[in-house]
């Protein structure tokens, strides 16, 4: 048995200090839309990055907006009235998000307000929630609406929009690009030689607003008013040896690939019925599906008075999707919400973080208790990573199943957040890069 001598990190005293200087500068810029009327007028408002000579870092750019909260009558809104913005409110302001890269679409999310609540809920832990978060609008509801007054997340908004602030309801955020896309999450090294755009889709305000007290005294409903947005990017200036090492992968037109994970979300009406049937879109074979997040709501679309933040569980008493004839999971869940019969969807949910990221379950918290998943964010995780050989590269046929223990109420929405695997390529030509998939 060989011997090998190891010397501990304390006895190191030779080690030398290395310092990163490969780049030389790093600065922000701001990019304003192309048709700066859309913005109030609920149109689709584009923005683009149209310097294709600077490298940039998408995954630390940011959304910046500044508006105002107010009353569409001519009450106005005071320090003590009870209204703010939902959480997450920012993406609830957009039917659509869309990411293109050389006006090739990268990534498209229908109900970016709903996708991103539900992925955030599960990622998102302390120092976010209590801390950073409401930077960018992001501070999770405690209970649910019927107790508006005990709930923290709903005073601190409160507070930070209209309590704090001069004259009520002005506010500005910063919502990372890594929030609303996969792409910006997943894929943090610096593009180049490209033209990039964001497309969003402004809709009515009603989903991002909410009245936690309308019987008391609170004006009619409230509108947002964008005073300013912008997509603010980081321009990436390489030291020199940096940029020598750049510019030849670039001459000699290196095929870049990029990988990340993608979300897409779909929505549906749920029929007032004890079972449920729902095929999704069907997936190229070149596009695998890894997890499957599934939500509902009752009435909460198109209302100030009822909060687009909170899911509703409606008696769900089991769920699963069928992948082609592949079922995930395969044991029932036998969920029972009225007698707190939930801790196999729970752990599901709970387990999420920790396999997305592949971190330790010390690191994976959420901010989701038990309680909280059966009262306001009852979100049904489906592990669909391990898949067998034969469906590799055939064409995904997705359906989800579910059953309840009474009929859901009228006016539910199911909505279905699903996170696949995505490939695409940059092909550079010798000075500037092609999108490919």
């Amino acid at each position: 048995m060989t011997t090998i001598n190891v010397i501990s990190e304390t006895l190191n005293i030779t080690e030398r200090f290395q310092i990163d200087e490969s780049i030389e500068s790093f600065q922000y810029r701001e990019y304003e839309p192309q048709n700066p009327q859309a913005v109030n007028n609920y149109q689709a408002i584009q923005i683009d990055v149209q310097n294709q000579d600077i490298f940039t870092q998408p995954s630390k750019s940011y959304l910046y907006i500044e508006g105002t909260l107010t009353s569409t009558t001519a009450t106005a809104y005071t320090a003590d009235t009870r209204v703010s913005l939902v959480n997450n409110a920012i993406p609830y302001m957009f039917s659509q998000i869309r990411y293109l890269i050389n006006n090739t679409e990268i990534e498209s999310i229908m109900s970016p307000g709903q996708a991103t609540t539900m992925k955030g809920m599960m990622i998102y832990g302390d120092e976010v929630n209590s801390g950073e978060g409401l930077n960018f609008c992001w501070r999770s509801d405690t209970v649910a609406d019927s107790t508006a007054d005990a709930n923290l997340g709903f005073k601190m908004r409160r507070t930070y929009i209209i309590g704090k602030s001069t004259p009520a309801g002005t506010f500005s955020f910063c919502l990372p690009l890594g929030h609303l896309f996969g792409f910006c999450d997943d894929y943090t090294k610096v593009i180049y030689g490209v033209k990039q755009s964001l497309i969003l889709s402004r809709q009515n305000d009603a989903d991002a607003i909410y009245h936690a007290a309308p019987n008391a005294g609170v004006p009619a409903d409230g509108k947002i008013t964008i005073s300013k947005l912008a997509w603010v990017m980081p321009h990436v200036l390489p030291s020199i040896d940096a940029k020598l090492m750049l510019e030849k992968v670039i001459s000699d037109k290196t095929k870049i690939p990029i990988a990340f994970r993608a979300m897409q979300c779909d929505m549906i009406a749920v029929p007032e019925s004890t079972t449920f049937s729902w095929r999704l879109t069907v997936k190229t074979g070149t596009e695998k599906p890894r997890w499957l997040v599934i939500a509902f709501q009752t009435e909460r679309n198109q209302s100030q008075l009822k909060n687009s933040a909170l899911f509703d569980h409606i008696s769900t008493s089991n769920m699963y999707a069928l992948l082609n004839s592949d079922r995930y999971p395969l044991v029932d869940m036998n969920l029972d919400f009225a007698k707190c019969r939930i801790s196999k969807a729970y752990r599901a949910l709970s387990e999420f973080k920790k396999d997305y990221y592949g971190i330790s379950d010390k690191e994976s918290s959420n901010n989701i208790t038990p309680l909280e998943f059966i009262e306001q964010f009852p979100l049904f995780v489906i592990d669909l990573r391990r898949q067998s050989e034969k469906l590799k590269n055939s064409v995904q046929d997705i359906q989800i199943k579910a059953t309840f223990n009474q009929n859901p109420a009228a006016n539910t929405t199911a909505y279905a957040l699903l996170i696949s695997d995505r490939l695409f390529y940059l092909q550079s030509d010798g000075v500037r890069f092609q999108t490919i998939y």
